[in-house]
């Protein structure tokens, strides 16, 4: 039985050379625009108002990419859903470069039973870029303890315990907090972190784990006392205090992050360019000033090392809402 190959008529063979051409200038055009990129100003997102403390971190970052890149570096602040909106109009932009976004980490996905977009799948990771760890305080003069197993010995005797909760990582502190320890201790819920420092200070609360930033600034002025960290290494803000996981408590690591996200399809040649970028900005001297006066820390990890962490991270958070009894709205 014979095979025979399928005669091709002129026009056919020129109908696929005309094709082949195209593909090679297609491919040419794609590395000139890579190699061309950036030529119009770079659009960034935010999800959260201007002013705030992640508005200000995001501004820092893109005044020095603008000048980095040569092209102006637009701010637009689009804000709803802890972030993610700001997230979907990333997720649906064109795939050149000229859209990314400050993503707040894996913590606001859980929070959600849809999205409108999926939040690996859509997006190509550029570069993580600065952690905001959690401080464990205490008012010392409610609370007379030296340490974390102090502490938790303290409020074992106390027949009510409370904690403030003005976010989710509060939240999350707290209530992984209590179950080691076995304590039936409630989470007061706030409308801000100051709320819960207000009551914090007049003896209304027990305990908090609240953002470096904020503890820190109560801790040098004497009103609160830090116990220890949430993050997996000492804060370069607090090099005293220990890590919950020094202070023994395995596994207790968490804090707020950001990161820098693309379209997915984005060519990698331009996502190259933003993740040098980005990370030369993270690792210099300047920002790490910045950190320091913000009580933020370096959190920078390159596009496969991110990408690494942030897979174990969002499996991580699903156990950290159960126990924090997190519901997806």
């Amino acid at each position: 039985m014979s095979h025979r190959m399928p005669r091709l008529s002129l026009s056919g063979l020129g109908a696929l050379a005309l094709a082949a051409v195209a593909a090679v200038f297609a491919a040419g055009a794609g590395t000139a625009a890579a190699q061309d990129y950036p030529n119009k100003p770079i659009r960034v997102y935010m999800g959260f108002p201007a002013g705030t403390y992640l508005d200000i971190v995001t501004r820092h970052f893109t005044d020095r990419l603008s000048q980095l890149a040569g092209q102006p570096v637009v701010v637009e602040n689009k804000v709803g859903m802890n972030g993610q909106m700001a997230m979907e109009a990333v997720a649906r932009a064109r795939p050149d470069g000229y859209s990314i976004v400050f993503g707040p980490g894996a913590s606001a996905a859980v929070q959600y039973k849809q999205l409108p977009f999926d939040g690996v799948k859509d997006f190509t990771r550029i570069a993580s870029v600065v952690a905001f760890p959690f401080v464990l305080l205490v008012n010392p003069r409610t609370t007379p303890v030296n340490n974390v197993a102090e502490l938790a010995a303290f409020l074992a005797k106390k027949e009510k315990v409370s904690y403030g909760a003005p976010n989710s990582l509060a939240l999350v502190g707290g209530s992984m907090f209590s179950e080691r320890n076995k304590l039936k201790a409630a989470a007061v819920n706030y409308k801000s972190a100051a709320d819960a420092i207000r009551d914090l200070n007049a003896g209304d609360l027990d305990f908090i784990f609240n953002d470096a930033g904020f503890a820190f600034a109560q801790m040098r002025e004497g009103r609160l006392k830090g116990l220890a960290v949430t993050f997996g290494q000492r804060s370069m803000n607090a090099p005293d205090l220990p890590t919950m996981i020094e202070a023994g408590y395995p596994d207790f690591d968490f804090h707020g992050w950001m990161a820098v996200y693309a379209p997915a399809g984005t060519p990698k040649d331009i996502t190259a360019k933003l993740e040098n970028w980005f990370l030369q900005i993270a690792k210099s001297d300047e920002t790490a000033a910045f950190f320091k006066r913000i009580g933020a820390d370096p959190f920078a990890l390159s596009s496969t090392d991110f990408g690494k962490w942030e897979d174990k991270e969002f499996v991580a958070w699903k156990e950290r809402a159960r126990i924090a009894d997190i519901k997806a709205n």
